[in-house]
């Protein structure tokens, strides 16, 4: 149901986890743990799935805040959200005492916290989101709160790994050759990787950076995966935050 990082774990106060399939009362395309309303599933389910993963977390349902994803760049404080805000990415304080969350069924969700365990951010970084670098956005962010880069911990979780994401030449070009696998027909991009050296690049430690689970696409009893399956399936929540029951 929840998959958690050691790293993240360490920090007082803090809950957090990448969810995966399994738990919850969806069925169909849906099953079991979907935690999005937004390709059809029953809202019943959704909402008695989010409690369950709640519970399991160990914060009150009502304390998650999320936002509509548009695949952007912005980085929003849980302050300034309205029902109608976009962005790819949210943050929060301690004293906000609310979690944080990002959508993914592919795209590559990214947590992050301070070791103090002062600020928190999710991040849904697609193809997209990685090539205009809304993680060294979003660092840069709780930087401006305060927080030093040399501070963060972040852990990267189950998205669509080098080996499943064929892509077009256009998406290809977007990205730095390092990350980009030339292959007959078409080549690979290494989202994890990219990632990975935007959090170098934004400031934090090497082993700060953690990584939890693996591969959507590849492994279908799992996780969701829009690539394999397509629309009208599931989606798995990435959360942080401070909401403690």
């Amino acid at each position: 149901m929840l998959l958690r990082d050691p790293k993240l774990s360490a920090i007082e106060g803090l809950v957090h986890g990448f969810t995966d399939r399994d738990g919850g009362v969806s069925v169909g395309r849906y099953a079991t743990l979907n935690m999005a309303s937004k390709w059809g599933d029953d809202l019943e389910a959704v909402a008695e799935n989010r409690r369950r993963v709640a519970a399991a977390a160990g914060y009150d349902p009502s304390a998650l805040r999320t936002a509509r994803q548009v695949h952007g760049v912005d980085v929003v404080h849980v302050d300034a959200l309205e029902p109608d805000t976009t962005a790819d990415a949210l943050w929060c304080r301690r004293e906000d005492g609310v979690v944080v969350g990002v959508l993914t069924a592919d795209c590559v969700p990214v947590l992050l916290a301070d070791r103090g365990g002062r600020v928190a951010a999710a991040i849904h970084s697609g193809w997209r989101g990685t090539a205009a670098d809304i993680v060294g956005q979003t660092v840069a962010a709780l930087r401006r709160a305060g927080v030093e880069a040399r501070e963060l911990v972040a852990s990267i979780g189950p998205c669509i790994e080098l080996d499943a994401f064929e892509v077009g030449p256009e998406v290809a070009a977007a990205f730095d050759p390092a990350f980009v696998r030339e292959q007959d027909p078409r080549p690979h991009v290494d989202l994890v990787a990219a990632v990975r050296h935007q959090l170098l690049a934004a400031g934090l430690d090497a082993d700060a950076i953690g990584r939890v689970g693996g591969c959507t696409h590849a492994q279908p009893d799992r996780f969701f995966s829009f690539r394999r399956d397509g629309a009208g399936i599931g989606q798995m929540l990435a959360l942080v935050g401070f909401g403690a029951e």
